[in-house]
């Protein structure tokens, strides 16, 4: 019996070993960060049907002041940070005022292409922050694009992508990031 007690101490004991020397103890003990939810702000969509533009903005006073212009509030898109927060980058916001289209992207070189092609970095939002990669509960942001109306479009929800795709004549283009979901903070 003592033996037995013995042995199965031995088996567990190097089952243990094993399994740390698998797993790097670096990742083991790495803390999984996220921004602060409490600090996240509704990301609202807005939509214009004469420039066939959709805009989207954390201002939700820019809301009524673009409504005379043709803008209507669709839905909000999810909630962003104002600053950056741990785990986040930028979400860059650029217009085109000639094709009317409002893109929003996180590479940097889709920045620099865009602005050889007329696009300008906008004042209203030009930047707020995003998860590069899905953690802390976030939810892709789809990015779709018509070339017949020029508009970049965004969402979260994977039915509404589905169905610009197959009614509205947009193709899926990327995952642009990831937002936190409605009700997060």
């Amino acid at each position: 019996m003592k033996f037995s007690v013995i042995l199965l101490g031995t088996l567990i004991a190097a089952y243990c070993q094993y399994v740390m020397a698998s797993t790097p103890l670096t990742s083991a003990l790495k803390p999984r960060t996220c921004g602060a939810p409490a600090d996240a702000v509704p990301f609202y969509r807005t939509y214009n049907s004469a420039r066939i533009d959709h805009w989207y903005t954390y201002d939700a006073t820019a809301l009524n002041t673009f409504n005379p212009e043709g803008w209507l509030f669709e839905n909000v898109l999810g909630l962003v940070f104002l600053t950056q927060e741990e785990g986040t980058a930028p979400l860059f916001h650029l217009l085109n005022s000639v094709v009317h289209d409002n893109f929003y992207t996180m590479n940097s070189s889709e920045v620099t292409a865009a602005q050889q092609n007329g696009y300008e970095t906008s004042g209203n939002p030009s930047t707020v922050y995003i998860y590069p990669t899905q953690v802390c509960g976030s939810v892709p942001v789809y990015r779709l694009y018509s070339s017949s109306g020029t508009d970049n479009f965004y969402t979260t929800s994977e039915s509404e992508r589905l169905e610009f795709i197959a009614n509205e004549g947009y193709v899926d283009v990327e995952i642009t990031g990831y937002v936190l979901p409605l009700g997060c903070s």
